[in-house]
């Protein structure tokens, strides 16, 4: 995903482009598990069975665009499913 500097609209045309992939591969038909640094800080708050209890930090703009992608979606965000050492939470 682009990075923070890019405008929204940039990003929102990644989300689409996974959407339509996502609907190509027929939603509910089969596991469906997408990978990646989305350059979103989803906090440490759970969220709708969307996000879990042990993220990192608070939220930040993107989180937004990503809970509401997975809404629309039917998926999660696993890795705040597990409690991790705080060091684990995030890449550089």
């Amino acid at each position: 995903m682009p990075t923070s500097e890019h405008e929204d609209d940039e990003v929102e045309e990644l989300y689409d482009v996974n959407e339509e992939i996502l609907e190509e591969d027929g939603k509910g038909d089969t596991n469906t598990i997408i990978m990646g640094d989305w350059n979103s800080v989803v906090g440490d708050e759970s969220h709708m069975n969307i996000v879990g209890p042990y993220g990192l930090g608070r939220k930040n703009h993107r989180s937004k665009m990503l809970i509401n992608f997975c809404k629309r979606n039917g998926l999660i965000v696993t890795n705040t499913r597990f409690r991790q050492p705080k060091r684990r939470l995030y890449t550089w």
